[in-house]
């Protein structure tokens, strides 16, 4: 007797569950060992076949994502670190808006990104698949950072989460890939972030003015997570045409001495902590700073200027 000829799935079912085509996945080494494979095996039981791809280094995730958007990929997922996701936003955003209109951003965290916690995506593959299914996206604001680079040239790039300077900087870059529930890697980060870092005279312009203060660290976010899923910037809304805007004064060691205040977001209000709400940013400091995007350090530093691209980015929710 032949084998029974498998029912076609109504094709209307196909497009209601993915309108944006199906995922491609982008991991990083970590998630090509724990993760990914899971991922596709979970969106394989939805009747989803994903392409997926590791990036080594995290960094080629650009290349992989563009690649990809060539071959006519509409939704592309960034598994595992903020740095694959940072790539994944270079590939589908530039610095005056979207460079692929129709194209949606999917984010799968497995415990190592910032960027996935402030929309409330699952970390575990069975549910994170659920989220990659279906038309919902949330139309998130972008940031445009222009800062000094080592060769004093003006640099440009967009960011989804936040920018950092100082000691923030420092601790999230070091953090860049690992699990962010290890107390022994976010020790060790924090105390590398610690040894690198000096405070030094600043001055902020914001929407409604300028101060000067001592600066330790800045943290302007779209996002509420930064620093290994702390809670930096509570009332931080990626959707509001603002950025929230977390300045800390003093020393670093003012910062690391708060780490569990910062974690639930309970360091605000505070003497030593300024925050502001504005729709642009501009710092500029008497002495370095170092500076990363979405947790990826990035060469140069202040004068940095950031403003606001409202509502260019669509992530799948």
């Amino acid at each position: 007797m032949s084998e029974p000829t498998p029912t076609p799935e109504p094709v209307n079912d196909r497009a209601a569950r993915l309108p944006y085509g199906p995922p491609f996945l982008v991991g990083d080494p970590a998630a090509s060992r724990s993760g990914l494979g899971d991922l596709r095996r979970q969106l394989a039981r939805a009747g989803v076949v994903a392409e997926a791809a590791v990036a080594r280094p995290a960094g080629r995730a650009r290349e992989l994502a563009e690649r990809a958007l060539d071959r006519g990929a509409r939704l592309l997922v960034a598994v595992g670190s903020d740095e694959v996701a940072h790539c994944l936003v270079l590939a589908l955003m530039g610095s005056d808006g979207p460079r692929h209109p129709d194209t949606v951003l999917g984010l799968v965290g497995l415990g190592r990104q910032d960027l996935s916690a402030t929309f409330g995506l699952p970390d575990d593959p069975e549910r994170a698949a659920h989220h990659l299914l279906g038309e919902r996206v949330f139309l998130a604001d972008l940031g445009r950072a222009t800062w000094t680079g080592p060769d004093g040239a003006a640099r440009t790039e967009v960011f989804a989460n936040c920018a950092e300077l100082g000691y923030p900087a420092e601790a999230s870059a070091r953090l860049a890939g690992r699990d962010r529930t290890g107390k022994v890697g976010r020790l060790a980060a924090a105390l590398g972030a610690l040894a690198a870092t000096r405070s030094t005279p600043a001055r902020l312009t914001l929407d409604r003015g300028a101060v000067e203060f001592r600066l330790a660290g800045l943290v302007i976010a779209n996002g509420q997570f930064s620093m290994g899923r702390m809670k930096v910037a509570p009332r931080a809304l990626p959707d509001d045409g603002r950025m929230s805007v977390m300045a800390f004064e003093g020393s670093p060691l003012t910062i690391y001495a708060r780490s569990k205040d910062l974690y639930y977001g309970l360091h605000v209000p505070h003497p030593s902590v300024r925050e502001y709400q504005s729709t642009r940013v501009e710092i500029d400091a008497a002495g370095p700073l170092a500076l990363s995007l979405d947790g990826v350090r990035v060469p140069g530093g202040p004068p940095l200027a950031v403003e606001v691209l409202d509502k260019a980015l669509r992530v799948k929710v």
